[in-house]
């Protein structure tokens, strides 16, 4: 296994000045694409001579290709005959070994490495461009049948004597070797094969689902699993090119399971040492397109940002009537502190992929470096998540972003054949961060930086409208379209998505319902900061009286929240027997309040019971597990004492298995007096804590009263559980 292994090292690895010497790249200018800067950059990792032939501004038409190669064989050739050849057709293509893999495959298996030399086509599982002409390709006896002339390789000289065995009248590369190698007297005299098991060439189309990446140590490299074979040239034909990218994030030492993105570091705009008067200028362009939850911490977070407001524009969307009044609050007071600031009101009427491309043109006027792209659903968490964009200096680049807990993300690892979301094999180890790096991907959205780079060039310069595409959809399609790279990166944790999809405006502080569908953000909103404290194993719980225990579960925000709300709903009962809210009509022991489920808060409120409560009273009622299931609860209710209303609670066993009682608001500031005792014990709990929970037995032994306020309002959520 070891030797294997070193054998494999050494194919991957780059070799001698004399293999170097032996093996000359020739490929054709593509214009200054990133695609044709990865293939160079690729060349460069392996200490490959390369040459660049034709136009370096853009594309090459087949009959100019054809002769540029003849006169590029030609000449080197003349120079040294056994030089041999590599021909790659970029800019989507990918080396991933050095060239004494070139070497060792014209000579293996061959009469000794001093035997003949062939001249090796890339395979293709398709005939073309005539495909009548199939039925004359010889049958291999294992392998793809065809070749595509975007990549071979052979001798200089017997190249160049290959080439002189064509009529002359061939237009492109593909039409000269399909004529050749369709006589089989040149077959033979030249040895001129097909490379049909990929040994050294790998095209994308048709097999994508037989390569993998591995890894040698710290090389990767291409397996293919159908051949057992280990290519050395990926080419990306008839739109594959997103698998490349794929691909080509690990290739060519870009990253490791050891070293991790290598590729990270280069090409980066190091502005570290820079005075941040002398930053790039950002036009920072945030979006509400939708009603969306948790936006006052998303606003906190933007203002949060390191990165110098000075050198930041502001362009600011906002297209939902819910959120007008916060957005103009925070404008005017956060907003003003930037280089400068453009509002865009509801009343503007602007839609998003319009409003998307007036942030382009503002940005072109305000001659800045960069575009921020923000939707309201992307939390920038980290403080320093813009600069590091920034430092990143990519044509596009974007934070990764996911739902927590989740695999949504605000990337697309792969594309379906008609560009729509698919899964690419690394992309839940990306979003669970298992892989960290810069990962080149087909779609990107919610937050990602664009340079000016693509601003400035009419044919590159973004828009958000292609077909019915939604903006950011259409924005990436135009860019895959056009060439440009896309990246997004979890090199270091940036934040994270919420979800829009079940946001109830019309609820009272709408955060509260979110416990399901933004779990995280409702914690971090409404849990008490301490609850998991009382979770740990040699934790004291503090008890104020014999087997009542006191807990920390909520945060002051929760409660003022949860008081609002059932202040607006406004329908106290009356604190009499009569009830029809009960199914018998009669409450044994009244008092003023709301039920949950007026409110429409009942399952919100069992979960939290189930997700939190319940926890909590595993580790002090040691032996009482609810056996059918979760917690339930049929009475649980916000109670109200005030003077003049009902000051006070009468002694009495409440109908649970035990009970919880959160005290909402502040002892001696907002109420005087109130508080629980305990009859039995002649105990009483007055000094309670906002957001903190009493948990007691409920039958029996606790007969408990509710101490008279003598001023203010007390507010508390009791709930009698398993009854």
């Amino acid at each position: 296994m070891h030797t294997i292994f070193a054998l494999l090292l050494t194919l991957l690895c780059t070799v001698s000045a004399t293999s170097i010497e032996d093996v000359v790249v020739l490929t054709i200018g593509g214009g200054d694409s990133n695609g044709h800067a990865r293939f160079l950059r690729s060349a460069k990792v392996y200490n490959y001579d390369i040459r660049m032939l034709g136009d370096k501004t853009g594309p090459v038409e087949d009959s100019v290709k054809l002769q540029l190669v003849k006169e590029a064989v030609a000449k080197i050739a003349k120079e040294h005959s056994d030089k041999l050849v590599l021909y790659v057709d970029g800019p989507d293509a990918v080396l991933s070994a050095g060239p004494l893999r070139v070497v060792e495959e014209l000579t293996r298996d061959r009469e000794g490495p001093g035997g003949p030399l062939k001249v090796l086509l890339s395979a293709d599982g398709v005939c073309w461009p005539d495909k009548a002409l199939a039925k004359k390709f010889p049958k291999p006896a294992r392998g793809r049948r065809f070749f595509d002339s975007g990549a071979f390789v052979g001798q200089a000289g017997v190249l160049e004597r290959l080439f002189k065995e064509a009529s002359g009248k061939e237009t492109s590369l593909q039409e000269l070797f399909t004529n050749l190698y369709l006589q089989g007297a040149i077959r033979k005299k030249y040895n001129l094969r097909v490379d049909h098991t990929n040994t050294l060439f790998q095209n994308l189309h048709g097999a994508t689902g037989e390569i993998e990446v591995r890894f040698a140590g710290t090389e990767a490299y291409l397996q293919n699993s159908a051949y057992s074979t280990v290519p050395l040239v990926l080419r990306a034909n008839r739109n594959t090119q997103t698998a490349l990218n794929t691909f080509g994030n690990y290739l060519a030492r870009s990253w490791n399971p050891a070293d991790g993105c290598k590729e990270c570091w280069e090409n980066m705009l190091n502005i570290e040492g820079l005075e941040d008067t002398a930053y790039p200028i950002v036009t920072l362009a945030m979006f509400i397109t939708r009603p969306t939850p948790f936006l006052e911490e998303f606003l906190l977070k933007i203002a949060e940002q390191t990165y110098p407001k000075h050198r930041m524009h502001l362009y600011f969307s906002n297209m939902v009537e819910f959120h007008s009044k916060e957005v103009t609050e925070w404008v005017d007071i956060v907003g003003r502190q930037y280089k400068s600031l453009k509002y865009i009101p509801l009343e503007a009427g602007d839609k998003e992929w319009h409003s998307k491309n007036k942030a382009v043109d503002h940005c072109v006027e305000k001659d800045c470096d960069f575009l921020m792209i923000v939707d309201s659903l992307a939390h920038l968490d980290n403080p320093f998540a813009i600069k590091l964009l920034v430092e990143q200096n990519r044509n596009v680049v974007g934070a990764m972003l996911a739902r927590p807990h989740k695999a949504w993300s605000n990337f697309w690892g792969a594309l379906t054949s008609d560009g729509f979301y698919a899964r690419s094999l690394d992309y839940v180890e990306i979003v669970q961060n298992q892989r960290r790096g810069l990962w080149n991907v087909p779609y990107i959205g919610n937050a990602y930086l664009i340079s000016r780079k693509l601003l400035s060039d009419p044919v590159l310069k973004p828009s958000f409208i292609s077909k019915l595409l939604d903006p950011d959809m259409a924005f990436c399609a135009n860019m895959r379209q056009n060439g440009v790279f896309m990246h997004v990166t979890n090199r270091l944790d940036m934040g994270h998505l919420v979800s829009s999809d079940n946001f109830v405006t019309k609820n009272y502080r709408p955060e509260m319902w979110q416990m399901f569908e933004n779990r995280w953000d409702w914690e971090a909103r409404y849990l008490h900061e301490n609850y998991s404290a009382g979770l740990a194993e040699n934790a004291t719980i503090q008890m104020p009286c014999p087997d009542v225990y006191w807990f920390p579960l909520f945060k002051d925000r929760y409660a003022a929240d949860l008081i609002a709300v059932v202040e607006n709903f406004g329908e106290w009962s009356d604190g009499s027997h009569s009830d029809k809210r009960l199914e018998g009509g009669y409450e044994t022991v009244p008092t003023v309040d709301i039920h949950m489920n007026q409110v429409d808060y009942r399952h919100e409120w069992l979960e939290i019971l189930r997700a939190y409560v319940q926890p909590l009273q595993l580790r002090v009622f040691e032996g009482y597990n609810n056996d059918v299931g979760p917690p339930q609860a049929l009475m649980a209710f916000t109670v109200r004492y005030k003077p003049n209303e009902q000051p006070f609670l009468r002694p009495h066993h409440d109908t649970s298995t035990y009970t919880i009682n959160v005290a909402l608001n502040r002892y001696d500031v907002d109420f005087q007096g109130g508080g629980c005792r305990f009859v039995r014990y002649n105990c009483s709990v007055t000094d309670t804590k906002v957001g903190w929970m009493l948990m007691h037995p409920g039958r029996l032994t606790h007969l408990h009263e509710g101490l008279y306020v003598t001023e203010g309002t007390r507010y508390i959520v009791v709930t009698f559980i398993d009854p």
